[in-house]
């Protein structure tokens, strides 16, 4: 009988330094990531600021702003083979490549 009593309060003390232990690891340090991000998010204004003209000049720039699906359409439309094997980044530097020499070839030709 004492037994069984032992044990029960042995389980819901265990249960309570569980319960303590959440507080401690989990729940407090998300209240202070929370509580700090919400600071810095007030310091900032929270307007992005406008694309400048490098943005509507630099292709690269152009290029980066762009998901996968619209960069391979370029690449497709700038007849680059084997677009659909390439990544983001090689990607980006083959169109920019392309880019470039038919600038070049365009200004030969006036």
């Amino acid at each position: 009988m004492k037994n069984i009593k032992l044990e029960k309060h042995l389980e819901r003390a265990r249960i309570n330094l569980y319960n303590v232990l959440a507080i401690l690891i989990v729940i407090i340090p998300e209240y202070f990531a929370e509580l700090i991000y919400s600071i810095e998010v007030a310091q900032h204004k929270r307007i992005l600021p406008n694309e400048g003209d490098a943005w509507e000049n630099e292709t690269e720039l152009k290029l980066s702003k762009m998901n996968i699906y619209d960069l391979r359409l370029m690449a497709k439309r700038l007849s680059i083979h084997g677009y659909s094997n390439e990544n983001r980044n090689s990607l980006i530097r083959r169109i920019n490549r392309k880019s470039k020499k038919r600038i070049k070839w365009k200004s030969l030709k006036i």
